[in-house]
């Protein structure tokens, strides 16, 4: 239609009250506004309502997206009945949004009840889109030919709506037009006629001021809905904000409980949240662990010592001592950063366990030692080894030319008694025949004794350190075996204890060994033994026998000395464990031990107690022909 004139006129009685009729108008759009009207983001007051999806693009806005519908059908309703026109809110494509408000019977129940007549309204309707809310269209209805009014509703830039307003006459009409229409739609002219008498005559003037309230109405509410629309944006957007933090926190959360570290969230130092592990960590539930100072959880010794090493600054991680259940203290790796927490500012502080990892470490230097103390100790038997050879020469001398010096003596005493006999008393290598005569013999034979002493000792060391293949076993008699060990370890025997005693079986049944290497398990016994003793008045006792209940030969080692505690009785045959580390002590002499008689078929047995001394007993099957024996 063409625009409205521009022209302003004077206002009529009926304009007035048009205008105080659209001013109360305004006020119930405003309570409808705040009562129900145009909500932001968040759950719909009414079913129905609905914002558009969260993606900000506006190709995706409907009417329906963005206002109640049954609000503004309200509206719809009294500018309708306020102004005495009929109104409707339709589409861009001129399809109905809103329900007719004061529809004339001509259009209601004549021109739309008939296919073209409804198909000539909504083209109608929908032309009445405007680029310029404020500027009304008002122009003959392009079906029935009554005057129709609209303007367009907007959301931003989109245009979303249809406003129109209308079906009045401004002047009388063309009947016979009235009736070729009537016959053009296929309606019944006679019932066409008797409505159209029916339509409501205003003035031009009276239905534009009509229409410019409509534009300033339907302007206000697109308004309305574009700031609500942008009010709904931020507080979506400030709503992923949110839901992002609570998100990134709860995947710390639940990071934090699936970690193995310890987890401690603090604000100036108090502890506001610490995780599963945390609280393992100190045997406390997190009610206990929140509100307490960091500074608490660390031993006693480390609380002076600086913060904890900060991650962000890419420095490697501290360690600090904190204490643990029962007042235990736990060596920890401790990295600490700044992060953001329930929006406001703190530090997250990372404690892992590495007590375990401390004491292998330690343990493992420490067997280092010990394996080089055991590689000195095996080349110093290999030093002894030739050593032995090397005594064994000269020993040789003596031991082969004693007993000429003996008959040498011998044969020359006669002449020396008759010179005495007849001279009295002479000197020899400075002293007195006379007292000399009684004292070589007995000087030549100890000699003899002590060289032969040697040979037997160098030749135990030669058999101690021979090496033999392990399949290397005859026929022994064990206590054959012990003696020869006794005479390695005599001097320190004889060091330890004055109360030593042996008590050797005869005639013990064989048993198929490596003499070099029970005689190995033996010395280590005795060595046991000795260093258990606390005083040289505490006794030791080695024995053989034969168990009766099983037939087996055993070799006793006992001692009156400290014992053994009843805690570590499972631990002393494992390698490397050692109670005499300060001492040089290699932890290895019972696991060797224990191996060498397992290999034998046999087993170590310990009966100790603290304080009462220690019993060790050396058990070993006998061979078949040693059971036949002593069957």
């Amino acid at each position: 239609m063409e625009s409205g004139e521009q022209t302003a006129r004077p206002q009529r009685p009926g304009q007035v009250i048009l205008l105080r009729e659209l001013e109360s108008l305004r006020d119930r759009i405003r309570e409808l506004e705040a009562d129900s009207g145009l909500y932001p983001l968040g759950d719909p007051p009414r079913p129905g309502f609905r914002w558009p999806g969260t993606d900000g693009r506006g190709e995706t806005l409907t009417f329906q997206d963005i206002f109640n519908v049954e609000a503004i059908q309200e509206i719809q309703d009294a500018f309708a009945a306020a102004t005495n026109v009929a109104s409707i809110i339709t589409d861009t494509e001129g399809r109905p949004l809103t329900r007719p408000s004061r529809f004339c019977r001509l259009c209601r129940e004549v021109v739309r009840r008939t296919p073209k007549g409804l198909s000539n309204c909504i083209r109608s309707d929908a032309s009445f889109g405007s680029t310029d809310p404020l500027e009304p269209i008002m122009r003959p209805c392009l079906s029935s030919g009554l005057w129709d009014g609209g303007t367009s509703i907007y959301a931003g830039e989109r245009h979303v709506a249809n406003w129109v307003v209308g079906q009045v006459r401004i002047e009388t009409g063309d009947d016979d037009r009235a009736k070729t229409y009537a016959a053009e739609i296929g309606a019944d002219e006679a019932r066409y006629m008797e409505a159209l008498a029916e339509v409501p005559v205003m003035t031009r003037d009276q239905f534009l001021t009509v229409c410019r309230a409509l534009c300033l109405i339907a302007h206000q509410i697109s308004s309305l809905a574009e700031k609500n629309y942008l009010q709904a944006q931020a507080i979506e957007l400030r709503r992923r904000a949110e839901q992002a933090l609570r998100e990134s926190e709860e995947r710390f959360r639940q990071l934090s409980e699936a970690t193995f570290e310890g987890i401690f969230i603090h604000q100036g130092g108090t502890i506001v949240d610490a995780n599963k592990a945390g609280c393992a960590m100190f045997g406390q539930g997190p009610a206990a662990l929140i509100g307490r100072e960091v500074e608490t959880l660390l031993a006693p010794t480390d609380r002076d010592q600086d913060a904890p090493c900060d991650d962000a600054a890419g420095a490697d991680a501290c360690l600090a001592r904190f204490v643990g259940p029962g007042g235990q203290e736990r060596t920890c790796e401790v990295r600490e950063r700044d992060i953001a927490y329930q929006g406001g500012a703190a530090r997250v502080l990372a404690v892992r366990d590495i007590t375990e990892r401390v004491l292998a470490d330690r343990a493992a230097k420490e067997k280092q030692q010990q394996l080089i103390q055991a590689d000195k100790m095996v080349s110093l038997g290999v030093l002894v080894a030739g050593m032995a050879h090397e005594i064994n020469n000269p020993n040789s001398f003596m031991t082969l030319n004693l007993p000429m010096l003996q008959e040498i003596w011998e044969d020359i005493t006669p002449i020396l008694e008759a010179y005495y006999r007849e001279n009295g008393d002479f000197l020899a290598g400075g002293l007195e025949y006379s007292e000399l005569r009684d004292m070589l013999p007995d000087l030549l034979a100890r000699m003899y004794e002590g060289a032969t002493r040697i040979r037997g000792i160098v030749g135990s060391l030669k058999n101690f350190s021979r090496r033999a293949p392990d399949d290397f076993k005859w026929d022994i008699d064990v206590s054959d075996v012990v003696r020869n060990s006794l005479e390695l370890v005599d001097n320190l025997v004889a060091k330890s204890t004055n109360r030593f005693t042996v008590s050797l079986a005869e005639g013990l049944p064989a048993v198929t060994a490596n003499p070099q290497k029970l005689s190995q398990v033996v010395i280590n016994l005795l060595v046991n033994a000795c260093e258990a003793l606390t005083c040289r008045d505490q006794a030791i006792r080695v024995e053989t026998l034969v168990d009766p209940g099983d037939g087996s030969v055993v070799v006793r080692v006992t001692d009156a000395g400290s014992g053994i505690a009843p805690e570590i009785v499972s631990k002393i045959m494992d390698p490397f464990f050692t109670t005499k580390r300060e001492t040089g002590g290699t932890g290895l002499g019972l696991s060797v031990s224990s191996n060498i008689v397992e290999e034998h078929g046999g087993r170590l047995v310990f009966a100790s107690e603290p304080g009462a001394g220690t019993r060790v007993e050396m058990r070993l099957p006998v061979c078949g022909r040693g059971r036949e024996g002593a069957v």
